[in-house]
Parts: C-alpha cells; sequence; structure tokens
C-alpha cells in the first residue's frame, strides 16, 4: 500500500506513506507529505452502505469531534474511483486504554501516575461520550483497545468507522461489538445486524469501562462462582450478575480475591454502578458519570508510604498497602523495593574531577610585519661599487652619444656593443649582482624556516593524540554517568521478566475449549487448537504461525479475548528471585564501575600531560616565531633597500 496514491474530495491528492498500523479490517498508513494526517486503508472491497456511512460521516465533521475522535475527514477513492478508506488526524503519544489495566503497562509508559491518575482518565472518558452524544452520535462497538490515552490523560475514540451514525431517517449501524462491553438487551439478540443502539446502550459499555479503571482491570461480571451452575461473563451480564453489588444478597457471583470493595467508593459511584448494571432504569450517562467522578477525585488522599498510592480518604487505610502487606500483590510498581548500589550516587561527584578544558592553538599568521622595523644602511663597499659602475656606465653613454654624432652608423654601432660588453663583463657590476642574489638565497632560508616553524605550532604532531585521547576519555566519561540507567533498565528486565512468567501461568488457566470467544463455535475452535492454541497463553504463536481459514479478523478477536482473560491477573513479585538476579547484575555494574574509574583516571593523567607537553612547546615556537619572524622581516626590508641600489642600473 505504500506509495499508492488516492484521491479525496475535490480531486485533493493523498499518497500513502510507512505503514503505522493493522487492524483486522484495514492497514494505517502515514500521509506523505502532511504528517498531521493518516490514511486507513480498507483490506477488501467497501460495499455501498460504507461508503455512503464514510461519506455521511466527512460532511458532519465538528470541532468537538476532533477534540475526542479520530473522526474521518475525508474519503479517499483508488484510480477507478472506487472508496478505498478514509483519511482521518493522526494521534501521537497515545496508547490503548487497556495498558492502563497493568501495572506493568502502567509502570513503562506513565511511570509517574498514580491511581488519582486513573480517576482523571475516567473522568476525561466519560466526558467524552458526553460530547459525542450531544453531536447526535452513539459509538456502539466500545471496548478498551479503541480508546486510547496520552500521559496527560486526554482520550480519543479510534474506529470510529465503525460508530452508529443518523442520516435523516436512515441509519447506518455498527453491526460489531464485544460481549464484555455489551448490554444484555443486546446481548439477549445474539446479532447486531440492523439494531439501533442508543445513549442507553452506550452507557452500559462506558459504565463497564469505568470500573474497569476504577477497580485496575477486573471487570464488574467476573469473580467467583458461588453456585453449582457454569457462569460465564456473558451468561452473568444476561443475568445481570453484577458480582460486586451491594444491594443482592443472594447474588451467585462475588468478588475476585484481592479487589477494592464497591463501599470504599463514593455515594454517587457506588448508585451510579449499580444503576448501570444491577437496574432495569435508565442508566446513568455519561454527564453522570462525570459529576460521580469529580466527587470521587475531591476525596482523594495520598499515602504517605507511595507517591502513587491514592485512595477515597473514606477508606480506612490505604488499599494498595494493605493488598502489598496482606497478599504480596502490587498494583503499583515501583522501584523503591528493588535494590540500589549505594555507590552509584556519587556519580557526578566523582566525574566533577575530570573536567575537560579546552585545548585552543591560537594560529599563527603565515606573514610577519612590524613598523618599527627598518632597513638597515648598505655597507660602504658595496656603495663605491654601485658609484664605480654609474660613472662607467656614464662615460660609456657619453662615449656612445660623441660616436653618433659623427653620423656614421658603424661607430654608433660599435659604441653601443662596447657599453653591452662592458655591462656584461664589468667587475662592479658582477659583484653587485652576485651580493643581491646571495641575500635573496638567505632570505628565502629564513622564509623556508619561517613557514616550517609557523606549520609545526599551527598543527601540533600530538595534537592528533590528543584528540583521540580526548574523545576516549569523554567516552568512558559517558559510559560511567550511564551506569545509573544501565542499572535500572536491567532491573526492570529482570521485574518485566518475572511479570510476564507470571502473566503467562495466569493465562495458562484458560483453555479455549472451556470459555466463549466470540465469532468462535466449536468447529473453529477444534481448528485453532489442532494448529497449537490451547490456552489463551498461546496466543503469540499466531504472529508466526499461519493457520488456513483464520485471518486478520480473526486474529484480532483472539487477541481481543487474550487481553480480556488477562484483565483479571494480579501480580505477586518472587522478590526472593527478582533479588538474586539483581544482586548479581549489581555485582556486575560494581565491578564495571570501578574498571571505568581507573581507566578514567589513567586517561586523564595522559590527557594532562599531553596537554601540558602541547602547551610547552606551542608558548616556546610562539616566541621562536616572534625572534625568527624578525629576522625575516629585516631580511626582507633589508634586501628590498640593497635591491634598490644594486638593481637600480641591471
Amino acid at each position: 500500500m505504500a506509495n499508492q496514491a488516492y484521491k479525496g474530495a475535490k480531486d485533493t491528492p493523498y499518497l500513502a506513506g510507512r505503514q503505522i498500523g493493522e487492524g483486522g479490517e484495514g492497514t494505517i498508513h502515514e500521509v506523505q507529505g502532511n504528517p498531521a494526517l493518516v490514511l486507513k486503508v480498507y483490506k477488501e472491497a467497501v460495499d455501498r452502505d460504507k461508503a455512503e456511512k464514510l461519506l455521511h460521516m466527512t460532511s458532519i465533521t465538528d470541532p468537538e469531534l476532533a477534540k475526542f475522535a479520530a473522526w474521518p475527514v475525508d474519503v479517499i477513492r483508488d484510480g477507478a474511483g472506487r472508496v478505498s478508506g478514509f483519511v482521518m488526524k493522526k494521534l501521537l503519544g497515545f496508547v490503548p486504554l487497556h495498558m492502563l489495566f497493568s501495572p506493568m503497562d502502567r509502570k513503562k509508559l506513565f511511570p509517574d501516575k498514580g491511581y488519582n491518575f486513573l480517576v482523571h482518565v475516567a473522568r476525561n472518558l466519560a466526558t467524552a461520550f458526553h460530547k459525542i452524544h450531544q453531536l447526535g452520535i452513539v459509538v456502539g462497538d466500545i471496548n478498551e483497545a479503541n480508546i486510547l490515552v496520552n500521559g496527560t490523560g486526554m482520550v480519543a475514540l479510534i474506529d470510529c468507522d465503525s460508530f452508529q451514525v443518523k442520516n435523516g431517517k436512515r441509519y447506518h449501524f455498527c453491526e460489531v461489538g464485544i460481549p464484555r462491553y455489551t448490554p444484555p438487551e443486546l446481548l439477549q439478540m445474539g446479532s447486531f445486524e440492523n439494531v439501533v443502539r442508543t445513549i442507553n446502550t452506550d452507557s452500559f459499555s462506558l459504565a463497564t469501562l469505568i470500573f474497569q479503571l476504577l477497580f485496575m482491570g477486573r471487570a464488574p461480571f467476573t469473580g467467583v462462582n458461588r453456585s453449582k451452575e457454569d457462569f460465564d461473563e456473558d451468561k452473568a451480564i444476561k443475568l445481570k450478575e453484577f458480582a460486586y453489588s451491594l444491594q443482592r444478597p443472594n447474588k451467585k457471583l462475588t468478588p475476585a480475591p484481592n479487589s477494592l470493595n464497591l463501599k470504599d467508593f463514593t455515594p454517587g459511584l457506588i448508585s451510579s454502578f449499580h444503576a448501570a448494571f444491577d437496574g432495569s432504569t435508565p442508566r446513568p450517562t455519561p454527564r453522570q458519570w462525570v459529576l460521580d467522578l469529580e466527587e470521587l477525585n475531591k476525596e482523594m488522599v495520598n499515602c504517605n508510604r507511595s507517591r502513587l498510592h491514592y485512595y477515597s480518604k473514606s477508606m480506612q487505610q490505604c488499599p494498595w498497602c494493605a493488598f502489598r502487606d496482606r497478599a504480596g500483590i502490587v498494583y503499583f510498581m515501583e522501584d523503591a523495593h528493588l535494590k540500589n548500589i549505594p555507590e552509584l550516587q556519587d556519580i557526578e561527584q566523582f566525574v566533577n574531577g575530570f573536567k575537560l578544558e579546552n585545548l585552543e592553538i591560537r594560529k599563527l599568521a603565515d606573514t610577519y610585519t612590524s613598523g618599527t622595523i627598518k632597513a638597515r644602511p648598505v655597507e660602504q663597499k658595496f656603495k663605491t661599487l654601485f658609484y664605480i659602475n654609474i660613472t662607467v656606465q656614464i662615460i660609456a653613454l657619453l662615449i656612445t652619444l660623441s660616436v653618433s654624432m659623427t653620423e656614421s652608423w658603424w661607430f654608433a654601432f660599435a659604441g653601443a656593443l662596447f657599453l653591452l660588453l662592458y655591462n656584461t663583463l664589468a667587475p662592479a657590476q658582477k659583484q653587485l649582482k652576485a651580493e643581491l642574489k646571495s641575500r635573496k638565497a638567505d632570505h628565502e632560508i629564513l622564509q623556508n624556516k619561517f613557514q616550517a616553524l609557523v606549520k609545526k605550532h599551527n598543527q601540533p604532531t600530538e595534537l592528533n593524540r590528543y584528540n583521540q585521547s580526548a574523545k576516549k576519555l569523554t567516552d568512558l566519561i559517558t559510559a560511567f554517568r550511564s551506569l545509573p540507567a544501565d542499572f535500572a533498565a536491567k532491573k526492570r528486565m529482570i521485574e518485566e521478566k518475572y511479570y510476564n512468567i507470571k502473566y503467562q501461568v495466569h493465562l495458562l488457566q484458560f483453555d479455549i475449549r472451556n470459555y466463549p470467544i466470540p465469532s468462535f463455535g466449536a468447529a473453529k475452535k477444534q481448528l485453532i487448537y489442532t494448529n497449537g492454541i490451547h490456552t489463551a497463553a498461546d496466543m503469540y504463536k499466531l504472529k508466526t504461525h499461519k493457520i488456513s481459514g483464520i485471518g486478520p479478523k480473526n486474529i484480532q478477536v483472539l487477541l481481543d479475548w487474550q487481553r480480556q482473560m488477562g484483565s483479571g491477573f494480579t501480580y505477586t513479585p518472587d522478590t526472593e528471585a527478582i533479588d538474586r538476579e539483581i544482586n548479581f547484575i549489581a555485582n556486575e555494574i560494581y565491578i564495571k564501575k570501578r574498571k571505568l574509574e581507573n581507566d578514567i583516571k589513567a586517561e586523564y593523567k595522559g590527557l594532562s600531560t599531553l596537554r601540558a607537553g602541547i602547551i610547552t612547546a606551542t608558548e616556546l615556537l610562539e616566541r621562536q616565531y616572534v625572534q625568527l619572524g624578525t629576522k625575516l622581516y629585516q631580511s626582507r626590508v633589508d634586501v628590498e633597500a640593497f635591491e634598490k641600489i644594486a638593481g637600480k642600473w641591471f
């Protein structure tokens, strides 16, 4: 699909760029030349109803929608004019909402966010639904994967092409959904085809998501079965067996162990959860949830043992500390309980003793001038030779003129020949020429020495070694400074490894044959079971193992089911094993630290010696530069002065 050209409304060109995502029905691509937009390109041909729905959605684009949803802003067509997908804004810094349910994901993505952040996100989620409903739109297919959240708690809904929209009297239905988020009245129908959804049906899905945010991923209709009946989540929803209900003394489902108790929340939330899951009256609207969550947020207090532990002040103690102390369960993962190396606290203090001083070599000019130096007087003997030479030349000139006045061309020619021979053979002139040549040669020798000195100063032979040593020292210091980050990263890897081991053990208990999977009947389950997909823990095999008849949509259903089975996972760290491995890497880091300290000291000592040597050598050369430059300049002005005398009549 990359580099595929499409056209939007009014023939607006769109060129598909790099693929950045993929779902069951389409792929997501960057738009070349416009980083603010992305394309959703369908894998299969778009039918007429879907095309008309997309066109209508682009016609009702609204600024409020843009705040909370990746709404279609343009429809794209291929070269044949067929609708192939749509254009939407690009969401940067957002992750799926379900990542807030996992303590490991929260630690990696939002390490500084505590329980109050989950309340804040729930409140923003309710606000988004309220704004969308005000525009006459029903979301319909709501689940924890098609809602995104960023680090500020803002939410954004994706897969908007599945929303239910109305064009006049005609409905464009939402005909997909996940049972966990489907209200009992729709779940009992068995199909979503041509079903009109309402704000009330959306409110059930919203209530489920809010419950999961506040109850750390647990769903309202999962728990411990106290009856003799076989219970799955679908059946519990249909029978309104709200596991956390405070109003049904003979309920068949009770909360899972080590869960929060509904009674510890504010009265408004308790009432709204009962109305959403227990009652038959209209469910609480998104606006009501906003008010309830704002009330809870005002009641929040911070635990004095952890910056991430927030809870309602109506509780007698911090529930997160209680879970850890009583059952070893960690809902908010911090590094405080992980081993640290005390010696890593003095990193900057050590490094500050090895500051790299900038070594600048002041460039010397390759010419030297001095306005205070004047030419030395030419020796008397050369002046005498000069005057003799001039006198002889004048006499010769007079002779030539006298001869020419006889009007005899032969005598004139003889006189000129005499003058030429004299100039060539005259001793005075020869001596002057020889002396000038000698002085120029001496000047050139000085010039060459001067240029060699300038080059030696400006390009010290040791400077390359110094720069190499400085780079090596810089690299050593960088490696030394990175030790705390390296240690922290390795600690996280160890913790994540043991977390994933326990998470996989949790998923192993969900045999695909014993749990309902949307759109998967007995035959399809047997197909994937035969191909090695036995439990929820085996879904990773779908990335590399292709199963005939199990396409992208089915794979997405299986991954959604796995995620929902994992939402009830509680993490009890294997502290002994984690500490053992951390101790091992702590020892490795300690050894590396000591070696780096020695290497830095040795390199710094060698660098300091090199620097001192270069400075001493350049200072000496600078003094020599002045001395030799003065001699060179004196030589130049002397040669120029001599040349004015000796070369004047040549």
